[in-house]
């Protein structure tokens, strides 16, 4: 294992030491505020519940997997998958696989809760830099820690690991908030998004990696143009992000976020923000929309009931032309009135294009009658079909006739 001894050293420098960098916005007045304020439901647009969508087909692609985290292609076409107990494998295009995978860390991985081998990327140069990402939680005497990590892709196997950011927090007890979602933006950097470690604070604090969203080089070092010189932040006042996903005509970055489970009595509140560079998001501050120009407002914010997003993803293929320019939202659920479904957002006033004027939840009756349980990564294929990873041995399905079966992946296509 090479760890990149200075670059690590002075990522250590900024998380243990003070700094000017304190003067985060808003921190003093949310680490004083007696609650969280309880902000308005931003305008919800029309929703409809679509157990069984029109005009596609549904089929299983691979089958035999557990809790399937991330999904991910090659530009060769193959599929790469992440299972949150600690592997990567992968899939050739008749969904075929080896037993052995590419790499299995399941020795050192802490698989509870929300943690384990989450996000993945392949740098913007693969296969020529053929640098593999990973984002994952793993055990040490003192506790669970989540680091991010790049591996050389030697063919059928990993080789050697390069850590480039370490000892991000992990909650130690139920494994919660890890977040794990790692992509490379249009502009080669890459991002991930950390959770708050069920340490609210920490989202609130510019010293601290956790509940935020974060911007390295691809060797893992601080692009000089971050908001904040020197500091991997690139935006902040994140719960528990899963999914980041940039809108093709704008280029703005969307990204899901879980909502409380209980701070201050509050429950739902999930939602789905535009992420802006060098602004605060809200949590812990306050949930919904308060309309202060010292936090960002989510644009669609879930309450009283939950739903809690997965991946996100914007359809950008040609297979489907009626979804292109959607999102797609991967809600988990918890139980099934929770009602675990396949979101589709669509953005459709030209004037606003950030502003969601239809969603359809598929694959639910609206009654916590879920055909596939818990669903998380989402991606889109080389062939323009959409994949959708199963969730149902996470621990959290609370439907026997879920969880007793194996994970999977889907693929949508067309009916026709």
């Amino acid at each position: 294992m090479k760890r990149m001894n200075t670059l690590q050293h002075r990522i250590n420098q900024f998380i243990g030491t003070a700094s000017a960098l304190a003067l985060c916005i808003g921190m003093s007045q949310a680490s004083a505020q007696d609650e969280i304020i309880r902000g308005d439901i931003p305008d919800m647009p029309e929703m409809q519940w679509v157990p069984e969508p029109e005009g596609i087909q549904v089929e299983q692609f691979a089958s035999d997997l557990e809790v399937v985290w991330n999904i991910r292609f090659a530009p060769d076409e193959r599929m790469w998958v992440t299972e949150r107990p600690g592997r990567v494998r992968i899939f050739e295009q008749d969904g075929s696989t080896s037993d052995t995978p590419w790499l299995s860390i399941e020795d050192i991985t802490f698989f509870q809760g929300e943690s384990g081998l989450t996000g993945q990327a392949f740098h913007p140069d693969y296969p020529e830099t053929p640098w593999v990402y990973l984002m994952y939680t793993y055990q040490t005497e003192e506790g669970p820690l989540n680091r991010i990590s790049r591996f050389q892709d030697l063919g059928d196997r990993a080789g050697e690991e390069e850590i480039l950011l370490d000892g991000l927090a992990a909650q130690a007890r139920g494994g919660s908030h890890s977040g794990g979602t790692l992509e490379f933006g249009p502009d080669g950097k890459l991002y991930a998004a950390t959770g708050d470690a069920f340490e609210r604070q920490r989202s609130n604090n510019l010293e601290d990696p956790n509940g935020a969203v974060l911007r390295l080089n691809p060797d893992g070092s601080v692009p000089a143009d971050n908001p904040w010189p020197g500091n991997p932040i690139w935006a902040h006042g994140m719960r528990n992000p899963h999914g980041l996903s940039w809108q093709p005509d704008t280029g703005l970055l969307f990204a899901g976020d879980h909502g409380p489970t209980g701070e201050d009595r509050l429950m739902a509140h999930d939602r789905i923000i535009v992420l802006q560079g060098g602004e605060h998001h809200g949590w812990p501050v306050m949930v919904g929309a308060i309309d202060s120009p010292e936090y960002v407002d989510p644009i669609l914010a879930f309450a009283p009931n939950s739903s809690p997003p997965g991946d996100v993803l914007f359809y950008d293929a040609d297979l489907m032309p009626q979804f292109q320019g959607d999102l797609f939202v991967s809600v988990l659920g918890f139980q099934p009135q929770d009602r675990q479904n396949l979101m589709r957002i669509r953005f459709e006033d030209e004037s606003q294009p950030t502003k969601p004027t239809a969603i359809e939840r598929w694959f639910n009756d609206a009654e916590g009658n879920s055909v596939y349980g818990r669903l998380r990564a989402l991606a889109v294929g080389p062939d323009g079909a959409l994949y959708v990873g199963t969730s149902n041995h996470d621990g959290r399905q609370m439907t026997p006739a879920k969880r007793e079966q194996p994970d999977q992946i889907l693929r949508i296509t067309p009916a026709d």
